[in-house]
Formats: structure tokens, C-alpha cells, sequence
């Protein structure tokens, strides 16, 4: 904000709650498996991001007494050991903090989202991230066949 000759002046940008769906965890996903404890969603984008507080839900299926784990980028979001006397289906939500010592937690691109678990089988999924963006709509890439392109002449 600015004032010039006594007229205040301000710059507006637009803020809107935006989320991605992870498709891939519809259907869920088991770990450990066999050659694997952890598993890695990379080049998640989030078109337009403002650095503030965002969340993550998902949901999780256990047997026996494991533990797990789930971090985007660099930002530890949950670290969990499930006991006997927890339910065997769980819906979560987490904080996923504005800042981490390295910069902002979320990018615009390039972002990974790793979960982790051992001594015991968690199946994850329906994995939606929300987070507050400056851009008000989302950019969709125009793919032209060659039908189309046969056309336009």
C-alpha cells in the first residue's frame, strides 16, 4: 500500500482455496511391498500457490500395530504408530505449514509427496491436498491431431 498526495493506492491479487486429487490413490495403495517401505508421488504442481498454511486428507486401512509416515518436499507432516485399540479404517487431515527452513513448503511444480510405513501393512488413498492459490483459473494444454491440423488449411 502506498499513499501518493493523500490517495491511498493498493495492488489487489486474488486468492482462491484450490485442490489436487491425487488419482493415482483412488483406488488405494499397500505398504510395505515387497521391494519397497515407501512410496513417492514426484512432480506434483500446484498451479499458483501463495505460501500459507495448506492441508492435506487421506485416509488409511491397517492391520497389526505398524507405523507411518508422510512428508511433502522437506516438510515432515505425520508420523504415526498405530496401537490395538485404534479403529482399523481412519480418515486424516493434516497442516501443511507455509514455511520450512529451506523456503516454502509448496512450489508451483516439482513437488513430492512420500509415505512411509514398517512393522505391519497401512493402505492409503484418496489423497486431496488444499491449498490457497493466486490464479483464478487453471491452464489446460491445447493438443492438436493431425485430423484437426488437416483441416485448418
Amino acid at each position: 500500500m502506498a499513499t501518493i498526495a493523500g490517495t491511498t493506492f493498493v495492488f489487489e491479487q486474488p486468492r482462491v482455496a484450490r485442490y489436487v486429487a491425487l488419482e493415482q490413490t483412488a483406488g488405494g495403495f499397500t505398504l510395505p511391498t515387497p521391494t519397497s517401505s515407501d512410496r513417492h508421488f514426484e512432480q506434483i504442481e500446484f498451479p499458483g500457490v501463495i505460501e500459507s498454511p495448506s492441508a492435506i486428507f487421506f485416509r488409511t486401512r491397517h492391520t497389526g500395530r505398524p507405523r507411518f509416515s508422510v512428508r511433502i518436499n522437506s516438510a515432515s507432516l505425520t508420523q504415526f504408530q498405530f496401537t490395538d485399540d485404534d479403529p482399523p479404517e481412519r480418515c486424516w487431515h493434516e497442516i501443511i505449514p507455509a514455511r520450512v527452513a529451506d523456503g516454502s513448503t509448496l512450489r508451483p511444480r516439482d513437488n513430492e509427496l512420500t509415505f512411509f510405513a514398517a512393522d505391519g501393512v497401512v493402505t492409503f488413498g484418496d489423497v486431496v491436498i488444499l491449498y490457497t492459490s493466486s490464479e483464478l483459473t487453471i491452464k489446460i494444454p491445447i493438443v492438436i491431431g493431425p485430423a484437426v491440423v488437416g483441416n485448418l488449411g
